[in-house]
C-alpha cells in the first residue's frame, strides 16, 4: 500500500470512529433520566454478575413515590436479617412508640409465695441496654432486693414461682440448624428472658499452671461450668457448650484476662428464676421453698393484681427496636414476633401464648392492611435466621416508604443502623457518614441491605438490595452494596472520589451481631 492509500485508510478509520462516537453520544443523550439512573446503579450492582449470584433490587423516591430502579422486584428471596424489618415495623405499629414490656415481682401474702411474671420482654438484663442506662445486667435484681427489704420480706416462707407462659414452649425454632443452637445468635426465647439468655464469662489469671479464675454473669446454678483453662498455658482460649444442655467447657491458656464469647442457656425461664434466687440469697433474702415453673397464673390474664406487686421492670419498645435494627439482635426479634402475635389475639379476646406462627400472621395482616403485597412473604421466625423466610424487594422498599410517613416514623428511622456512625454499618460508608440508614442481613449465601439514603441534593430514597446464591465470601457483595449507596448519595453526579480499596475479603470477618456464620 502506497503512502496515499495509507493516508486515505487512516482518514476513513478516523471518520468512521468519529461517526461511532457521535452516534454513541446521541444515543446517550436520548436516554431518559431513569435509564441513566439504572445504568449508574447497574455498574456496581452487577460488577460480579459472572459469579452467578442473583439480585433482587428496587429503589423508590420516597417523596414522589416514583420507582427509579428495579430488578426482580417480585422474586421471593431469602432476606436474612432484612426479615427483621417487617417484624419490627409491625411491632411498632401494634404496640406504639410509648409501649413498655413489663416484668413483675409479686408477693402473694396468703400463700407466702414469691412470683416472677414475664410478658416476653427481651431486654431485661441485656448488657448493651444496661450500659446505655448506666446500669449493669443485674441492676434489676438489686432493685428487686431493695424493694423486698423495704417491705420487710427477707425470709420468703413459700416457693419461688416463675411464669413464662406469655409465649409458647417452642424455645428454639425447629428450622434452625442444630449446630447454631450452641451459639449466642440462636439463643432460645421465652416469656421470661435475661441477659440475652446467655452467660458471660471472664477468666482471670491465677497461679502459673493453675486453672484461671472464672467469673460468671449472671451468677447462677443452672449452668454447669467445666474449667479446663491453664494460667500461662498454651492454646487459644475457647468455650464450648454441650448440644442439648447448659454444660459449658472453658479451655486454653490465660495470660492475664480473657472475656469469652457469650453462650446460650437452654431454658430461659428457669435461668431467670435461678439467677434471681442466687442474687437474692447474696443480698440476704432467703427463700424456703422450691423454684417452680407455673403452668397457669392465679391472677387475671392482663397481669397480676396490683396490690400484690412488689416491683416492676420495664423496657421500652424504642430500646428494643434499636437492638433489633441497629445491632441485629436475633433473640429480641424472636420475642417481638411472638409478642405481637399474642397481642393480635388478645385484641380478638383470646388469651393465648405468643408463637412464631401468630407473629407471621400479625405481620401479614399489617402489610396487607397498608396495601403492601404480602403474597410471597414468609416469616417462619422473627430474626431471619431460618432459610425458609422470604421477602421481595418490592415488599421491603414499599415498607420503607410506608414507615417514612408512619405516625412513629421518627422512632422507626432512629432504630436503623447509620452508615459510618453506628450499628452494623457503623464501620462502612465512612466517606458519606450519616447518609445511609439501613438494616443489614447475612447468612450463608445471602447478603442484604435495605433502608434509606439521604441524597446530597435533598432527595430521600428507599432501597432494597438483596443478593442470594452467593458462592463463597459475601464480603465482595457488601462492597457492591456500598458502591450503590454512593451512587444514590451523589446522583446525578458521580461519587466525588473513589473509595479506598477494600481489605482482602479472605481476612475480613463478615459475622455481624445477631447473624449466623455462613453455612457450609
Amino acid at each position: 500500500m502506497n503512502s496515499a492509500n495509507r493516508i486515505i485508510t487512516v482518514l476513513l478509520v478516523a471518520l468512521f470512529a468519529g461517526c461511532s462516537t457521535v452516534r454513541d453520544q446521541m444515543a446517550e443523550a436520548k436516554k431518559t433520566p431513569q435509564q441513566k439512573f439504572a445504568q449508574a446503579l447497574n455498574e456496581p450492582l452487577h460488577r460480579l454478575e459472572s459469579k452467578g449470584a442473583t439480585l433482587a433490587a428496587r429503589v423508590v423516591d420516597v417523596n414522589s413515590g416514583e420507582v427509579l430502579y428495579e430488578e426482580n422486584p417480585d422474586t421471593a428471596v431469602i432476606p436474612a436479617s432484612n426479615g427483621k424489618l417487617a417484624i419490627s415495623a409491625t411491632a411498632l405499629d401494634i404496640f406504639g412508640a410509648g409501649h413498655t414490656f413489663k416484668t413483675y415481682l409479686v408477693y402473694d401474702v396468703p400463700t407466702g409465695n414469691l412470683w416472677v411474671i414475664g410478658t416476653g420482654d427481651p431486654g431485661i438484663g441485656d448488657p448493651k441496654l444496661a450500659e446505655a442506662h448506666k446500669r449493669t445486667p443485674t441492676s434489676v435484681f438489686d432493685d428487686w432486693s431493695a424493694a423486698l427489704k423495704r417491705r420487710g420480706l427477707t425470709n420468703i416462707k413459700g416457693n419461688l414461682y416463675y411464669w413464662d407462659g406469655a409465649f409458647d414452649r417452642e424455645l428454639v425454632h425447629p428450622n434452625w440448624k442444630k449446630d447454631f443452637l450452641v451459639d449466642w445468635y440462636a439463643a432460645p426465647v421465652s416469656g421470661l428472658n435475661f441477659n440475652d439468655n446467655c452467660i458471660d464469662v471472664t477468666a482471670t489469671a491465677s497461679e502459673p499452671g493453675q486453672p484461671a479464675k472464672l467469673t460468671v454473669v449472671p451468677p447462677n446454678t443452672v449452668a454447669t461450668i467445666k474449667n479446663e483453662t491453664v494460667t500461662g498455658g498454651e492454646g487459644a482460649p475457647e468455650v464450648t457448650r454441650a448440644a442439648d444442655e447448659p454444660v459449658f467447657t472453658f479451655k486454653g491458656g490465660v495470660k492475664d484476662k480473657v472475656k469469652f464469647e457469650s453462650k446460650p442457656i437452654t431454658d430461659p425461664g428457669e435461668f431467670f428464676a435461678n439467677a434471681l434466687r442466687t442474687h437474692l440469697k447474696d443480698q440476704g433474702i432467703n427463700i424456703t421453698g422450691e423454684t417452680l415453673r407455673a403452668e397457669t397464673l392465679p391472677f387475671g390474664p392482663t397481669g397480676p393484681m396490683y396490690e400484690r406487686i412488689v416491683a416492676t421492670h420495664e423496657t421500652s419498645i424504642v430500646d428494643i427496636l434499636k437492638r433489633i435494627n441497629k445491632n441485629s439482635q436475633n433473640m429480641f426479634a424472636e420475642a417481638m414476633s411472638k409478642a405481637m402475635g399474642r397481642e393480635m389475639m388478645f385484641r380478638q379476646n383470646q388469651s393465648v401464648p405468643g408463637s412464631w406462627a401468630l407473629g407471621e400472621e400479625a405481620a401479614k395482616k399489617f402489610l396487607w392492611a397498608n396495601r403492601i403485597n404480602a403474597g410471597s412473604f414468609v416469616a417462619v421466625d422473627g430474626s431471619g435466621l431460618a432459610r425458609e423466610n422470604r421477602v421481595t424487594a418490592r415488599l421491603i422498599s414499599d415498607l420503607m416508604v410506608l414507615m417514612n410517613r408512619h405516625r412513629h416514623a421518627k422512632v422507626w428511622k432512629e432504630s436503623l443502623a447509620v452508615g459510618g456512625v453506628d450499628g452494623t454499618i457503623g464501620k462502612r460508608l465512612k466517606d458519606i457518614p450519616g447518609a445511609v440508614m439501613a438494616k443489614t442481613g447475612y447468612i450463608g449465601g445471602v447478603r442484604s441491605l435495605s433502608g434509606y439514603v439521604k441524597n446530597k441534593n435533598g432527595k430521600l430514597y428507599a432501597f432494597s438490595f438483596i443478593y442470594n446464591n452467593i458462592d463463597g465470601s459475601v464480603k465482595p457483595y457488601e462492597e457492591l452494596q456500598d458502591d450503590a449507596m454512593r451512587v444514590l448519595y451523589y446522583w446525578p453526579e458521580k461519587p466525588a472520589t473513589a473509595p479506598a480499596p477494600a481489605e482482602d475479603p479472605t481476612t475480613v470477618p463478615v459475622i455481624e451481631p445477631a447473624t449466623a456464620p455462613a453455612t457450609p
